[in-house]
């Protein structure tokens, strides 16, 4: 599985992502659905990817923890093995930003 673009080129902080003001999306070239990356809820920091199209919620290893990434690359790292566990994919991945943020 190959990404497309990276998460450095989307021009967002790690600090405006745990803040909740933007949300990164990840879609899949094989896959009709967004997956959202969740880095802030009720409780504080997080590390999720949820899509309700794929019936899909899961934490990566240190969003189990509620603990935060240090780097924009170790967050797309976690998250392009999080996808490589739990969605049978052979698509490849795009990431993008959104000003609409979820919490679930």
């Amino acid at each position: 599985m190959k990404n497309t673009n990276t998460l450095n080129s989307l021009n967002v902080s790690l600090e405006d992502l745990y803040k909740g003001k933007k949300q990164i999306n990840i879609n899949l070239s094989d896959k009709p659905y967004v997956f959202h990356v969740v880095l802030k809820d009720r409780k504080g920091s997080d590390c999720k990817i949820s899509s309700f199209g794929a019936n899909l919620y899961a934490r990566t290893n240190k969003g189990i923890n509620f603990e935060q990434y240090k780097t924009i690359g170790g967050l797309q790292k976690a998250l392009i093995n999080l996808i490589d566990k739990k969605v049978d994919t052979i698509g490849t991945i795009t990431f993008s930003m959104s000003n609409e943020v979820y919490t679930f």
